[in-house]
């Protein structure tokens, strides 16, 4: 199984900015984007993927695999939850900071 290669989530089905306070005492921004459910191109088995963006874990795109969409997603989502775990606590909706012109 050969899972895709993604530069950025096309679909996005979901995507948010958390903030979170570092183990040193930082407040942190992060921005999660998780993209539709797709299937894996030339699976024999007609497993599927997920994009994933939470750059805390993998400084890129990552496609979660799944044997179905769901379960994709299902898998995609573990990993945002245990990156709130990781971190003890998230402030949903956080905005990112201004850009300057």
């Amino acid at each position: 199984m050969a899972l895709p290669t993604l530069e950025r989530i096309e679909e996005p089905i979901a995507e948010d900015w958390w903030g979170y306070t570092t183990p040193d005492g930082r407040e942190q921004l992060t921005r999660i984007v998780i993209g539709r459910p797709a299937p894996i191109p030339d699976d024999p088995h007609g497993d599927w993927y997920c994009p994933l963006l939470l750059p805390e874990f993998f400084p890129e795109v990552q496609c979660i695999p799944g044997v179905g969409p769901v379960d994709a997603l299902a898998n995609a989502m573990a990993l945002v939850k245990g990156f709130q775990d990781s971190v003890g606590g998230i402030t949903p909706r956080a905005m990112p900071p201004p850009t300057r012109a």
